[in-house]
């Protein structure tokens, strides 16, 4: 199937669009994608967060090894940890409005792109400050997950789109594990620069697979009203959108201050919120997991890495089933119901777990929760903005992540500076994930099996 491109048409028949037959035969065709090519693209997709994570997990695997080969003390370590997180926010601020203004493929090009990129500079870094500026590129994989939201939601029908993205999201722990195993078994051998190196092989052929992706449908027509608009053809633009049944793009082209306007800033800030408080409890549990386990329930570091181990691959359960059932009761209340089930299972392995077995089953069901609801979340997020800003709200939302996940571990620390145990302070996180489930009631409420069109707006 060929892709139509949206050519405008001479400016003396753009007037004559109408409604009825013959008007609307003189409208471009956007066709949906075919079953073969939503599935390529969903394969891709997985494929590409997969090492879209792999390439963030992998810089923190590799850290304690760079430090000791640039004889780093801790807190230099520390600073080009935080430093990183925050460089990396930087470019994947600018990733939204690329999704919107220019295309779902070409965003997909950028990010992965980005990643590699910032994968083989890293490979050639000579001291922090090149590090820090290398490694923040990968802002940009971290971006994949908006990208992912937008465009699959505009590929994928209604009835099985929380499943099907369920299965791309669960990359997440796949490429935690996959990270995992290349810094235990590459890095004694070929050193950290040689697996930095090698992280950018694999991107550059999901970079050569996405050549045979075709853009959405949906980002096709809303191009095409912003032509119409440009060319001074307001009224056939309007009249064509109806057709679609899609909103009228707005005049202003910075598509941050529009996912901010009045008929949008509440579900914004509440969903905004809620990620960004959800971070603060994930980050406990991920990237502080081994000091949890070790600290707060007394088991051996080797206990504790296969903990986290089996906790990844129960999660990688929870993401295909809560996709699923966000399908048919509602993504939103999925979310909702995931998030305090995931605090209660904090508790019980803070507080109550027992032994080597109990802690492995309750770390398990922190993550099959936590992160399971990832799979109905942006699969929610990419369908609850307008098509004309899907990709900048995803985006905006997605970020809003990456800072709770940095105030995560630093309220961890400061609760044990005040005097709280290990345990006791770990426990911030169940609060978080309470707090996040409330702020998402704020936002709005979408009845589940509706298609995009119907929803959108």
């Amino acid at each position: 199937m060929t892709t139509h491109e949206p050519v405008v048409p001479a400016r003396e028949s753009l007037s004559h669009i109408e409604l009825d037959t013959q008007g609307a035969a003189r409208l471009p065709s956007f066709p949906s994608l075919t079953r073969g090519q939503v599935t390529y693209a969903a394969v891709v997709a997985f494929i590409a967060w997969t090492l879209a994570v792999y390439d963030l997990i992998t810089f923190g695997n590799l850290l304690p090894t760079i430090q000791a080969d640039f004889g780093w003390s801790t807190g230099t370590a520390s600073y080009v940890a935080t430093l990183v997180s925050f460089g990396s926010l930087v470019f994947a601020v600018a990733v939204g409005p690329l999704i919107d203004l220019l295309g779902r493929r070409l965003a997909l090009f950028v990010t992965t792109g980005g990643a590699a990129l910032s994968s083989g500079l890293a490979a050639l870094a000579l001291g922090p400050v090149s590090l820090v500026l290398f490694r923040s590129l990968s802002g940009f994989g971290m971006s994949e997950q908006a990208v992912n939201s937008a465009y699959l939601n505009e590929i994928l029908g209604a009835r099985k789109k929380g499943f099907i993205y369920g299965i791309v999201q669960a990359g997440w722990p796949a490429g935690v594990m996959l990270s995992a195993l290349a810094a235990a078994t590459l890095t004694p051998v070929i050193g950290w620069r040689g697996t930095f190196a090698v992280a950018t092989f694999p991107l550059v052929v999901i970079l050569i697979l996405r050549r045979w992706l075709k853009e959405s449908p949906y980002f096709e027509k809303m191009r095409y009203l912003r032509q119409l608009r440009e060319h001074g053809e307001v009224d056939a633009a309007v009249r064509a959108s109806r057709h679609w049944n899609l909103e009228m793009p707005k005049r202003q082209r910075n598509t941050y201050s529009q996912i901010f306007a009045p008929e949008l800033r509440k579900h914004t800030m509440s969903v905004g919120t809620m990620f960004f408080l959800k971070l603060i409890g994930d980050s406990q549990m991920t990237v502080l997991a081994t000091t949890v386990l070790v600290h707060g329930k007394g088991v051996n570091l080797t206990s504790a890495l296969w903990t986290v181990f089996i906790g990844n691959g129960v999660a990688f359960l929870g993401y295909l089933l809560f996709g699923y059932v966000g399908d048919r009761l509602g993504r939103r209340e999925t979310v909702i119901a995931c998030e305090v089930m995931a605090a209660a299972a904090t508790v019980l392995l803070l507080v109550f777990a027992q032994g080597f077995a109990a802690v492995v089953i309750c770390y398990s069901l922190v993550l099959f929760f936590a992160q399971g609801a990832a799979a109905p979340l942006f699969a929610y997020i990419g369908e609850s903005y307008p098509t004309r800003v899907r990709g900048t709200g995803a985006a905006f939302i997605g970020i809003t992540g990456p800072i709770g996940g940095v105030v995560g571990p630093l309220l961890y620390a400061s609760l044990q500076s005040a005097g709280l145990s290990p345990a006791t302070a770990a426990l911030s996180g169940a609060v978080a994930a309470l707090l996040a489930a409330t702020c998402l009631f704020g936002a709005r409420r979408i009845r589940p099996r509706q298609e995009l069109v119907h929803v959108s707006h």
